[in-house]
C-alpha cells in the first residue's frame, strides 16, 4: 500500500519529533542527576537568592577547622589553600598527599585522598601542577565539601583564593566591600 505523501511528512515529522523529546528528556535527568551530586554531603541547601559578599571574607577550612583570610575571585575555576611542604604518598592503593596548613603560628599537618591533579594557567608565570583534594569551605552560614587544589600561598597577602566553584549558585561579590561574615562555628 502506498500512503500519499502528506502522511509520510506526518509520519517523518512525528518520528524526528519523539527522538529529539526523548534526546532532551534524557539531557534534563542527566543534569538533574549531576545538581543532585553536586550537594552530597553538603549541609547547606541551594538558597532562593544569592549572598551578596565581598572581595576579602573569612573562611574556615576543615580540616583542621580554622579560620582564614580568603580573597574571592571570580575569575578562578577552583578554589585553593595555601599547602606547605607537599608530599604525595600511596595508602591502600591510592594516591594521597600529605601537606601543612598554617594559620597564624601554629601548623597543621593533613593527609588528604588525591582526587587529581591538574595544571593551573598562571599570569606572567608558568603553568604549575597542582594536587586536588576534597575539603570542607564555610563561608557565613554556607558549608560545601568542594575540590580544591594545594599551592604554596606563603608569598600571597591571603591563604585562601575562592573561586568559581564555591560561590556557583550561593554568592554575588561585591567588590567595594569587604568581612561581611564570620564562618558558623564547628566543634573543635
Amino acid at each position: 500500500m502506498i500512503l500519499p505523501r502528506g502522511w509520510y511528512y506526518s509520519v517523518l515529522f512525528l518520528f524526528l519529533f519523539c527522538t529529539v523529546s526523548f534526546i532532551e528528556a534524557k539531557e534534563d535527568t542527566a543534569l538533574s542527576m549531576e545538581q543532585k551530586n553536586t550537594y552530597v554531603n553538603l549541609n547547606t541547601e541551594k538558597p532562593d537568592s544569592k549572598i551578596v559578599i565581598g572581595a576579602l571574607e573569612y573562611v574556615r577550612v576543615v580540616p583542621p577547622n580554622v579560620v582564614l583570610k580568603a580573597r574571592i575571585d571570580t575569575g578562578a575555576k577552583t578554589t585553593s589553600i595555601d599547602a606547605r611542604d607537599i608530599t604525595p604518598f600511596e595508602r591502600d592503593g591510592k594516591q594521597w598527599v600529605r601537606f601543612v596548613c598554617v594559620s597564624g603560628e601554629k601548623e597543621h599537618t593533613i593527609e588528604r585522598k588525591v582526587v587529581k591533579t591538574v595544571q593551573i594557567k598562571r599570569h606572567g608565570a608558568e603553568s604549575q601542577d597542582r594536587y586536588v583534594v576534597k575539603m570542607r569551605i564555610i563561608l557565613g552560614n554556607v558549608s560545601q565539601l568542594i575540590s580544591v587544589n594545594l599551592s604554596d600561598r606563603d608569598d600571597y597577602k591571603y591563604p585562601v583564593l575562592i573561586g568559581r566553584n564555591f560561590l556557583r549558585d550561593f554568592f554575588m561579590v561585591d567588590v567595594a566591600k569587604k568581612y561581611r561574615f564570620k564562618p558558623m562555628s564547628l566543634p573543635k
